[in-house]
């Protein structure tokens, strides 16, 4: 060889025959191959996109955001028309105790003129001052009811008890002829307590009554009734609004209400019938039976050219379903859902990958040996001519592989470009290093939001807890290694202790802040002593400056001197009581988290505290804490394991519990907080 030209054509020409084509052959092959695979994943993903729509929405009907908004509607109106039967049962039972000793003439009396009926006076005067306690009753109820029209005892006498009433009105004649009304009859012979449908009264007004008979000894009395108005409930549907359209349906089929603004295009086939079950559309007939069978749950329902989604619940003491309609296409897909699906096209989709895979890998190894095989010879042929520039060169990467860059490989030779290069090589590597070394130190902003974040959740944790005298409360709090945020509070308010557990949705310094915030808030409000309205408030913070996030709340109020717990629930675990024999009792509550909802109506439950009783308050880090085998900690072990420990002290069952934790982990901490209460009465 004559030079370093010569060297340099030859290595050109070497270098591309053994190196580049190989390289040219294999791409060919794996682009054939991947484009064939990538051709079968459309293919598969295309097929996917027209039946998971509808099969994710057909699924998993007590999962979905959509349900879970119609439960917790329906639960809210079960509870108002419950209070009212309730209250007018009062009415009815105090109207069956009546005393004949209390002298008096109740506001609101009418007795049915001489004649009418069969009733003697001095009867009669009897079932009137019998009145006297179930009429005052009756009317601090109206008073406190701003739903109510009216309230009424009606006796078998003839003597009408009627708020409000109007002097004028009862002169001469009853306000209405109760004992005509058919309430009053299917009351007597159901003997219990009934629900008219709904109607308008004379004043427009959409109402239903509620009747309840009473008796004395075996004989029938009369009947405690009240006309409530409808307007909160319709008033409530109808702010819904950008939320689906609610419509409420009987048991016959029948729409007791509907939105006013009606949907377009297909979902207003629901509606063109005032009963469902006569409809026109056998989709829509269906729909009515299969919202009929069950208690809650979704259904999707073909319509014309278009799908709906009807999420509903049962109320129960009316036997209505609410149902809340939406268009299929503006349904979002539970997560689960989507993900269930897209694993399983992943299975299919890969299967071909995989394949190509294999098959490109023995291509590669049969050109690696025919490459390595054909350069092992040229490197052999040439290696000869360069073995002392090689050898410069192997000094100077030693020196570079130790860390020093200031190195010079020798310039003379036949390879002396190649020297040259070498050189501006090891002058970039230097540089680059120092930019490394740079880089790591602004890379350290990351460690200090984790320690941000580390110093927000140990703050988050109460130093004192607060004790009482017949009570032991115990507390355990694990932060884990995550983003995620439990946060937990116990403090005095007033001569009450106040319990707060929050878990925050979401990660990183948008949870922490909101954790913090929450904290903040509660401690300051001025409604403390009120649970559903300090939560109410804070739901309100929440939506205001959250920014989408949501935080699932339990708020509760200890009575050390009446022995009572009061508390609200907005999404939260449900906390457990085992009581001295072993039993254990659930508090209700749940519902929706704090921020999903612009306005939340919490209802407050206050329950007693028995001697002996032991209740356990938990976050979700508790029970979805897993084993080695991936399997969750799960509510049913932590129940167990307070029912066998109940006759120990609070804090040996905290011990325990804090070991079964660790020996079930193999003391690794899991991927959320784990916090545990424990409140004991002595």
């Amino acid at each position: 060889m004559a030079g370093i030209d010569g060297l340099r054509e030859k290595l050109l020409v070497v270098l591309v025959a053994f190196a580049l084509l190989p390289m040219v052959i294999l791409g060919i092959i794996s682009l054939v191959e991947m484009n064939q695979a990538s051709m079968d994943v459309q293919s598969n993903i295309i097929s996917l996109s027209t039946s998971l729509n509808r099969s994710a929405l057909a699924v998993g009907q007590g999962d979905a955001d959509q349900v879970q908004l119609a439960i917790a509607k329906a639960r809210q109106y079960d509870e108002f028309f419950r209070r009212f039967a309730s209250e007018n049962e009062l009415v009815a039972s105090y109207a069956t105790a009546g005393s004949a000793n209390e002298s008096c003439t109740p506001s609101g009396i009418w007795v049915a003129p001489i004649g009418s009926n069969q009733t003697t006076p001095e009867r009669r005067d009897a079932t009137i001052i019998s009145l006297c306690a179930p009429a005052r009753i009756m009317q601090e109820l109206h008073k406190a009811k701003s739903s109510m029209f009216l309230s009424y005892i009606g006796t078998e006498d003839g003597v009408l008890a009627v708020w409000p009433y109007s002097n004028k009105t009862l002169s001469n004649t009853a306000p209405f002829g109760y004992k005509d009304m058919p309430y009053y009859y299917q009351a007597r012979q159901k003997k219990k307590t009934i629900w008219t449908a709904p109607y308008v009264d004379g004043k427009g007004n959409y109402a239903i009554t509620v009747a309840t008979p009473f008796f004395r000894g075996d004989e029938f009395a009369g009947i405690a009734g009240m006309d409530v108005s409808l307007y909160p409930i319709y008033s409530d549907l109808s702010s819904m609004r950008g939320r689906g359209y609610p419509f409420i349906m009987d048991a016959s089929g029948l729409i007791i209400y509907q939105p006013e603004i009606k949907p377009e295009g297909g979902l207003n086939e629901i509606f063109e019938a005032d009963n469902i079950f006569e409809s026109t559309s056998s989709e829509v007939r269906a729909l009515g039976r299969g919202i009929s069978k069950e208690s809650s749950g979704s259904i999707l329902v073909g319509l014309g050219n278009s799908d709906g989604y009807v999420a509903f619940s049962r109320i129960d003491t009316l036997g209505w379903v609410l149902c809340i309609a939406y268009p299929a296409e503006e349904m979002s897909l539970p997560a689960r859902f989507i993900d269930s699906g897209i694993r399983d096209v992943a299975k299919s989709a890969t299967a071909g990958l995989n394949d190509a895979s294999r098959r490109v890998q023995d291509y590669v190894l049969i050109i690696f040996v025919l490459t390595v095989f054909s350069v092992l010879g040229a490197a052999w042929w040439l290696g000869r001519r360069i073995d002392d520039q090689v050898a410069s060169f192997i000094g100077a990467a030693e020196k570079i592989s130790r860390g020093e860059f200031d190195v010079q490989a020798n310039t003379s030779g036949e390879l002396a470009g190649l020297a040259v290069s070498f050189n501006k090589m090891a002058e970039s590597l230097k540089g680059y290093v120092a930019g490394l070394e740079g880089d790591a130190v602004l890379r350290g902003g990351s460690g200090k939001e984790m320690a941000f974040l580390e110093g927000v959740k140990r703050n988050l944790v109460p130093a004192n807890v607060p004790q009482e005298e017949g009570y032991d409360i115990q507390t355990l709090y694990w932060p884990s290694e995550m983003n995620s945020f439990d946060l937990y509070d116990i403090t005095r308010a007033g001569d009450k202790i106040a319990f707060a557990m929050a878990g925050v949705g979401g990660d990183g310094v948008q949870a922490a802040m909101l954790a913090i915030m929450s904290r903040t808030l509660i401690h300051a409000s001025s409604d403390k002593l009120d649970p559903a309205k300090a939560i109410s408030d804070l739901n309100s913070q929440i939506n205001q400056h959250g920014h989408g996030t949501n935080l699932a709340c339990f708020y509760a109020l200890l009575d050390p001197v009446n022995h009572t717990f009061e508390y609200v629930n907005a999404g939260f675990n449900p906390p457990f009581i085992v009581d001295p024999g072993g039993m254990v009792d659930t508090l209700g509550g749940g519902g929706i988290a704090l921020g999903m909802l612009d306005r939340m109506e919490l209802e407050k439950t206050l329950i007693p505290i028995q001697p002996g009783d032991v209740m356990v308050m938990y976050s979700n880090g508790v029970v979805e804490l897993e084993n080695g085998l991936k399997k969750q900690f799960g509510i049913e072990r932590l129940i167990n394991l307070v029912i066998n420990n109940r006759d120990l002290p609070a804090s040996e069952i905290l011990k325990i519990a804090k070991k079964a934790l660790m020996e079930y982990s193999d003391e690794k901490h899991g991927s959320s907080d784990i916090t545990l209460i424990i409140l004991q009465r002595s």
